[in-house]
C-alpha cells in the first residue's frame, strides 16, 4: 500500500471515528429503522397472499379494509420511526459526539437546522423538494394501489406514463426518498465531522431501495409490457 493510500485509509479511519463515539443502542436502533421497510417489502412482494390473508384478520384489519390499506399504514408508521430515529440518532449521538455547538437545554437537531448556512439550506431544500415532488407525482400518478404493490394484491393500478414515469425512472418514488433523505442530511450537518457518517449512513439507505428495486424487478409484473 502507498503512502497515499496509507494516508487516504488514515483520513477515511478519522472521519468515521464520530461512529465510535455514538452509543450503540442508537445505532442499531437506527440501521434496524432503516431495513425494516425494506424487509416488509419483501415480504409482501414474495408472499401476497400470505398477507393478504393476515390483513384480513385482527390486529391488522383495523389498519384498513383490504390488504393495501393495511401495508399503506405498516409502512407509514414505519417511516415515522425512521424519522424519529433519525433524529434521536442525531440530537443524542452523532451532533454532541462531533462537538456541534449547542445551548445547554436546546436541541443539537433544531439548532443544526436553524443555524444552517445559506448554502446548506440551497443544498438541503434543493434535494428535498424534488424529492418531495416526484413522491406526490407517483401518488397522482398511481394512487395508494399503485404505490402499496396493488398489482400484487388484488387491487386495479392505472397504467401511468406521464409524471413521473416520464423521467425515465424505473423507481421514482424510491429515487424521490433518497433525494428527500439527502435534503433532510444536508441540512443536519451541523459541523464538517458529520459529513462522513451522515455520508456512509445514506449510502447505506441507497443501498436498502436498490436491494429493494432489484429485487422487485426479479419478477415485475409490468416487465412482460416493456
Amino acid at each position: 500500500m502507498g503512502a497515499g493510500s496509507s494516508q487516504l485509509l488514515r483520513e477515511a479511519m478519522l472521519g468515521l471515528q464520530p461512529f465510535r463515539d455514538v452509543p450503540l443502542g442508537l445505532s442499531a436502533g437506527l440501521f434496524a429503522a432503516m431495513a425494516s421497510p425494506h424487509c416488509l417489502y419483501a415480504y409482501i412482494w414474495d408472499h401476497p397472499a400470505d398477507f393478504q390473508r393476515r390483513s384480513a384478520k385482527r390486529p391488522l384489519n383495523l389498519l384498513g379494509s383490504n390488504a393495501v390499506e393495511v401495508m399503506e399504514k405498516l409502512v407509514l408508521g414505519l417511516k415515522a420511526v425512521q424519522l424519529g430515529s433519525v433524529l434521536a440518532w442525531c440530537e443524542w449521538g452523532l451532533l454532541p459526539a462531533c462537538g456541534a455547538a449547542v445551548a445547554a437545554g436546546n436541541s443539537a437537531v433544531i439548532h443544526a437546522i436553524t443555524s444552517a448556512s445559506p448554502a446548506r439550506w440551497l443544498l438541503g431544500l434543493g434535494l428535498l423538494l424534488p424529492g418531495q415532488a416526484l413522491n406526490i407525482g407517483i401518488y397522482r400518478a398511481i394512487g395508494s394501489d399503485g404505490v402499496y404493490y396493488g398489482c400484487k394484491l388484488g387491487r386495479p393500478v392505472p397504467w401511468a406514463s406521464g409524471f413521473p414515469f416520464n423521467l425515465g425512472l424505473r423507481h421514482p418514488q424510491y429515487v424521490g426518498a433518497m433525494l428527500s433523505w439527502s435534503g433532510v442530511f444536508a441540512l443536519l450537518a451541523a459541523t464538517p465531522s458529520t459529513a462522513m457518517p451522515l455520508g456512509v449512513v445514506l449510502l447505506g439507505w441507497v443501498g436498502l431501495y436498490r436491494a429493494s428495486a432489484i429485487h422487485e424487478a426479479s419478477s415485475d409484473v409490468d416487465l412482460q409490457k416493456d
